[in-house]
């Protein structure tokens, strides 16, 4: 299983705002999709409230403390189905949501996945840098600062190594540069 942390980062480290997005990037946004489509995607609570709604095409995992935590129902007032770890997980793209009370508990969970995307927030990718869980970093890093209350974490960039950039320099619509950049962790044989 490969463990991947996707996010979007402003050059200051801020990666939101209100529980939002700082900035509009719809070249991010489809980025963000391409990467992750059919793959589960593993994020706070806080982050899935922000979304407000499952990602289509991926099993939804939500780490939250509440046992009892449900989801903001459909548009036509449907509750949303919610499978509780250790429930069996489905196979493949389906649009599920399932919760986990810990990041330990969820990646057990999804063990089975060839690959698994943390998407956020803050204290998921902390934990999973600190536990050494990360097996590469799929970042768009944004050459402009925003302001912001929440931050990507310090990470120690000797132990990854960049293995791919896209460029995207600045436009007319767009006064800022930004790239896709992919760091994958070093073996170190140990």
């Amino acid at each position: 299983m490969k463990v991947s942390i996707v996010a979007a980062i402003a050059k200051n480290g801020i990666i939101g705002i209100d529980n939002r997005l700082p900035w509009h990037l719809p070249e991010d946004l489809a980025f963000f999709k391409q990467t992750t489509l059919g793959c589960p995607v593993l994020m706070g609570r806080k982050t899935y409230e922000s979304i407000n709604r499952p990602l289509p095409g991926r099993l939804n995992v939500v780490l939250t403390s509440n046992t009892d935590w449900q989801p903001a129902p459909a548009k036509d007032g449907t509750p949303r189905n919610v499978i509780a770890y250790p429930t069996p997980l489905p196979s493949g793209s389906t649009t599920q949501i399932a919760t986990a009370t810990n990041l330990p508990n969820a990646l057990q969970w999804l063990a089975r996945f060839e690959q698994i995307f943390l998407i956020g927030g803050s204290n998921l990718y902390q934990q999973a840098l600190e536990q050494n869980l990360v097996d590469e970093l799929v970042l768009t890093e944004i050459h402009q600062n925003f302001d912001g209350d929440a931050s990507f974490p310090q990470w120690d960039r000797e132990r990854f190594t960049e293995v791919d950039r896209i460029t995207n320099p600045a436009t007319s619509e767009r006064t800022w540069a930004f790239d896709f950049v992919k760091y994958a962790q070093v073996n170190t044989g140990l």
